[in-house]
């Protein structure tokens, strides 16, 4: 009996601690604030974000993030951020910091993708 009640309290607080894998890297929220494909076809991004400079080094125009066209969920990507650019949505960019700020970011290469917020 009591190695039931060990393991139904492990279970519940286990539950109340935050997972700290899920948590490994640093994430970019915030709002598209203009898009750009490039005669390279690379679909160029800003969010209004002020981490993004820190893991992101701006280009022309301030773009710091890009998609590159070679990248199968090319078309997917183009209609999330189209989507947040005409309805004022939020984004997230998870595990942004595996750049460290010296380049723009191929955010393809985080692989988490991005995430469109209601």
């Amino acid at each position: 009996m009591a190695k039931k009640i060990c393991i139904a309290l492990f279970f519940f607080l286990t539950q109340l601690l935050p997972s700290q894998v899920a948590h490994a890297g640093f994430d970019l929220w915030g709002y598209v604030q203009r898009v750009q494909i490039g005669p390279d076809g690379k679909i160029w991004f800003l969010l209004d974000s002020p981490d993004a400079p820190t893991y992101c080094k701006a280009d022309w125009f301030g773009f710091n993030l890009y998609i590159p066209p070679e990248n199968p969920q090319y078309a997917f990507y183009y209609g999330i951020l189209m989507t947040a650019l005409a309805k004022q949505r939020m984004v997230v960019v998870a595990n942004i910091s595996v750049f460290n700020g010296t380049t723009a970011c191929d955010i393809t290469k985080t692989n988490y993708g991005i995430v469109l917020l209601k």
